[in-house]
């Protein structure tokens, strides 16, 4: 008889904790863990998954289920960012993303691609900021190097002698490289053209009337949010800081005016999504996984 071994158990209850969730958020739910950075190669193995979960369903007959992707990631690559929601949704018309602890930069751009976020009091999206690859092989953010570069040049005009900013004109040369600036100001353009496309397309599209008025909301409504929503979590001197948290009581503030369900409301479901988090993080660790994804059918690993 062949020896049953830990690691056996703690997936397989893994994977029913993942099929639990799903049960418990109702529609026929599929429901794929994404605890990576937005980075090469995880939009790759993020399409075999959810390739794997719509095949189930076509086997079975069925189709048109939905995706709950419950997301914690420090960020990355807008890049990736989009190849991952176009998997996404060539299999599922309807996307929510759940937020147990975090997801900053690219993927707060993930997340507002969904049609609904749910997230509670420990939740935190972080401002849009794309990352860059730095000479060591690390991710760096992006508003961080521009914001620099914008005060020191800043500085040096508004100097009323050149031979008072030669410090900073000297760093200024030394540091900057002008093909890396074109990139991180692309990248953030491109995070905030996403927005743009996305938040009127899925999350504002039952946005029908207003709640106070009662008015009727048009296509240009829709997309006058979305350009405010992108603006201001693009705003690097308004968040100050890459991994400043930005809350649901944030989001729906009358600065960002974005509805977040609150799934702290619904002790239920919020046992399921802790449970389900927690004894991933657990095993992740124990196995020194940095990143995986996960469904009801196993890990996917790189």
């Amino acid at each position: 008889m062949e020896r049953i071994k830990s690691e056996q158990l703690v997936e397989s209850f893994l994977s029913k904790l993942n099929d639990d969730l799903g049960d418990a958020l109702g529609d026929e739910t599929d429901v794929v863990a994404i605890f990576t950075p937005m980075a090469q190669p995880w939009d790759d193995v993020l399409r075999l998954a959810i390739e794997d979960l719509a095949g189930c369903h076509e086997q079975e007959g069925g189709g048109g289920r939905r995706l709950a992707v419950v997301l914690e990631t420090n960020g990355g690559y807008i890049e990736t960012v989009e190849r991952m929601v176009r998997a996404m949704r060539q299999h599922y018309q309807d996307v929510l993303f759940i937020i147990p602890n975090y997801a900053y930069s690219a993927g707060t751009v993930l997340a507002l691609s969904g049609d609904d976020i749910l997230m509670d009091y420990h939740s935190i999206l972080g401002p849009i900021d794309p990352q860059y690859s730095s000479g060591n092989g690390e991710a760096v953010p992006g508003m961080g190097y521009l914001a620099k570069y914008n005060e020191l040049v800043q500085t040096i005009n508004a100097a009323p002698d050149a031979s008072r900013v030669r410090a900073e004109i000297s760093y200024l040369i030394e540091k900057f490289d002008p093909g890396k600036l074109f990139h991180i100001e692309q990248a953030i353009e491109h995070s905030k053209s996403l927005l743009r496309e996305w938040l009127p397309k899925y999350k504002f599209k039952n946005w029908t009337h207003r709640s106070q008025t009662g008015q009727p909301v048009t296509p240009q409504d829709r997309q006058a949010r979305a350009d405010q929503v992108a603006h201001v979590l693009g705003d690097a001197h308004r968040w100050h800081s890459h991994g400043r948290g930005i809350t649901c009581d944030d989001l729906e503030s009358e600065e960002i005016k974005l509805k977040i369900t609150n799934y702290g409301a619904n002790p239920e479901l919020k046992r399921h999504i802790r449970n389900y988090r927690d004894l991933l993080v657990d095993y992740m660790g124990k196995k020194s996984w940095h990143a995986a994804l996960h469904t009801k059918l196993g890990f996917k690993t790189t």
